[in-house]
């Protein structure tokens, strides 16, 4: 009888299989004594980092909002008032500050130039602007001017949109320091645009340059009387004869000659004297022809 081989190869293939279970069965439970230890943590991470992305796309959407708002709410303002409440509450979106205060004192310079109030009707008593409102508006105007330029910060000669905001509010400090006579002032502000304009805005150095020498020209405003105000002469006591004056007297006076003609007809007594009317019909010659009417 065979004696049987102790290396029976079903016997060896299941030994491994066994032994590949026991080594699933061991990963499987560190895997769950793993979960079991550090799922909650890696949970709330996942759950932070969830959150931190959703409050991130909210508040990427709510300053959208918010800065299209402020920009609405600027095309909207239309007087002063409303265009200072703008910058107060649209402070540090964008450039808008700057450029509500910068339209509110254009409307203040632009009602002085016009000689006009901005906040009353044109049937209104108090449209037309007295020197004291005047006044007030030229330094209500300046004064936003120079907040604009404030609110643009110290960074605007190395910043491209600054720059120009900056020389338009400089130009209407220049306006008004000119509007109240300040001339050496307003060279001054037009120098500082000259300097900060370049090299982005060489037009407008020249247009500040151009406009301060043209300061230095002293025009002489006169001022004409009224004809009320004038002397009136006195009243004429004897007024000359007309005909005096045109030289028409001796036409005037009556023939006592015949005409060419020969037909001798004299004007009768106290009849009227036709004389100077029928010379003037008659071409000034004394023929009875009609000027062009080709008799011989």
């Amino acid at each position: 009888m065979a004696k049987k081989s102790n290396n029976d190869p079903n016997q060896d293939r299941l030994a491994q299989v066994e032994q590949s279970d026991l080594g699933e069965s061991q990963l499987n439970e560190e895997f769950v004594d793993w979960l079991k230890k550090w799922g909650n943590q890696i949970l709330l991470a996942i759950l932070i980092v969830a959150l931190l992305g959703v409050g991130w796309q909210w508040l990427v959407r709510t300053k959208m909002e918010s800065r299209d708002a402020a920009w609405a709410t600027l095309e909207s303002a239309q007087l002063p008032a409303s265009l200072e409440e703008v910058a107060v509450s649209a402070s540090g979106v964008d450039s808008i500050a700057p450029l509500a205060l910068m339209r509110a004192a254009d409307q203040y310079l632009r009602s002085v130039q016009t000689g006009t109030r901005f906040d009353r009707e044109s049937t209104a008593e108090d449209y037309t602007l007295d020197d004291d409102t005047r006044t007030l508006f030229l330094q209500r105007a300046n004064t936003l001017y120079a907040e604009a330029i404030v609110a643009l910060g110290t960074d605007y000669e190395t910043t491209f949109a600054k720059k120009l905001l900056v020389i338009s509010a400089l130009f209407g400090q220049a306006a008004v320091a000119e509007s109240q006579g300040q001339t050496d002032e307003a060279k001054t502000f037009l120098t500082r645009i000259s300097t900060i304009a370049v090299p982005e805005y060489p037009d407008l150095a020249a247009q500040a340059s151009a406009r301060s020498d043209s300061l230095d020209t002293v025009t002489t405003k006169v001022s004409f009387p009224l004809a009320a105000d004038l002397p009136q002469p006195p009243p004429a006591t004897d007024i000359p004869d007309p005909a005096e004056l045109l030289g028409t007297g001796a036409l005037l006076t009556p023939l006592d000659t015949p005409t060419e003609g020969g037909e001798g007809d004299v004007a009768a007594p106290g009849a009227p004297d036709n004389t100077a009317s029928n010379l003037i019909l008659e071409g000034g010659d004394g023929t009875t022809e009609a000027p062009g009417d080709g008799s011989d």
